[in-house]
């Protein structure tokens, strides 16, 4: 059995990064955010606070981002739900193609749910350029008073995960 000690990795390049094998996370991002946002439009809006830079080390890895998002649907009618998506660089990434990614639908009544949603996506990082990522989302239905709260009077922390994989 061998046993190697180091106190410092350092790439022979002025890079400074080590390749490592396929697979392996080279790194890892973390961004969260209280921002309260109301999306209310039936177009995609903006998510405050969710916009950081991800500078990938190199052009060949995967980029798998996640998210988990604090949401409340409000409708004073029977469904509401919405879509929130990965923007980066201003190009939705694997984005939902309807309204409703997340749905609620009552029998009667109105609409006035708290959950967490969760998504999970992935992409080349095709250079080492520095990314801007952000979220950007939609409700279902905007009539009957119908949006969606992000975060509702920054009383709950969303996130943003960004890990970057060795190819």
């Amino acid at each position: 059995m061998s046993t190697l000690s180091v106190d410092t990795i350092q790439g022979k390049t002025t890079a400074g990064t080590v390749a490592m094998p396929a697979g392996h996370v080279v790194q890892t991002s973390f961004h969260s955010f209280t921002t309260a946002t109301t999306l209310n439009s039936n177009s995609d809006a903006d998510v405050g606070g969710s916009s950081h830079t991800f500078t990938p080390k190199f052009a060949s890895s995967l980029l798998i981002l996640s998210y988990s998002v604090a949401v409340q649907l409000v409708r004073s009618n029977t469904f509401q739900g919405g879509t929130i998506n990965f923007v980066v660089d201003g190009s939705l990434i694997q984005s939902a193609s309807e309204d409703y990614e997340v749905f609620l639908g009552l029998s009667s009544g109105s609409i006035n749910n708290y959950l967490r949603v969760d998504k999970e996506v992935s992409m080349s990082a095709s250079n080492t350029n520095a990314k801007t990522v952000k979220l950007m989302g939609r409700p279902y239905d905007t009539s009957n008073s119908g949006y969606i709260l992000v975060n509702g009077s920054s009383l709950y922390r969303s996130s943003i995960k960004i890990q970057e994989i060795a190819q």
